[in-house]
């Protein structure tokens, strides 16, 4: 009789961010056709490619349970579109820039707030890719750096998630087209927050192959 297998922090944790990508997917697959006679051809592109986006982000998490079954293409295949999700989103943040620029005006504080949350959530998708394309791979020689990246992500996205609260709570300011818009945001930061932490906790081997000739350290600070 096979012993059930335990359900570790780290499994929880990358699951219910897999459904908090999921659930950021569908609600924009609910907005493409609810509002498609309203939208202009670019807003609907922007509408499915953030859908398709997060939805292969939901499939690289809730694919985590799974992977050590598949062969090494099956790892590729996740990895790139975990990839290319985020370099998509990195460009529909950096497109924003010129209109971020223009709102900046340091004698209203809601402004100054506004932007630095859009710097935070673009550091923060920023140091996730660096680490997950240079890091994550060498993770068992870069112990410390390995964890201080995501968690520094984390931080950026929650430090955004709380600006955003300020300003609408206290300016009562909306960050997309209505309410329902800007309330589904914090699902946004929750399932990035998740995302951060999953990647705190050490790769599995198949995810970091190491030379057999070649021992990590086991004490030393990373260099």
């Amino acid at each position: 009789m096979k012993q059930k297998q335990k359900l570790s922090p780290q499994r929880v944790i990358i699951c219910l961010t897999g459904v908090l990508f999921a659930a950021y997917a569908a609600y924009y697959v609910f907005v493409f056709f609810r509002d498609s006679s309203s939208l202009n051809i670019r807003e609907k592109f922007i509408s499915v490619l953030v859908a398709v986006m997060f939805s292969l982000l939901a499939f690289y998490a809730l694919s985590h349970a799974v992977k050590r079954k598949k062969g090494p293409l099956f790892l590729i295949v996740r990895k790139a579109f975990f990839i290319i999700a985020l370099l998509a989103l990195l460009w529909l943040k950096l497109r924003m820039l010129p209109m971020i620029a223009a709102y900046w005006e340091p004698a209203k504080p809601y402004t100054v707030m506004y932007d630095i949350a859009y710097f935070l959530t673009v550091g923060g998708l920023l140091l996730l890719l660096f680490y997950y394309v240079i890091i994550r791979k060498r993770a068992l020689f870069l112990p410390r750096t390995a964890v201080i990246l995501p968690a520094a992500a984390a931080f950026c996205f929650l430090c955004s998630f709380l600006l955003d609260a300020i300003l609408f709570f206290a300016f009562h300011v909306l960050f997309e087209a209505n309410l329902l818009r800007t309330v589904v945001r914090p699902v946004f930061y929750l399932s990035f927050i998740g995302l951060s932490a999953y990647f705190m906790y050490p790769p599995t081997p198949m995810e970091t192959p190491r030379p057999a000739s070649v021992k990590p350290p086991k004490t030393e600070p990373d260099t």
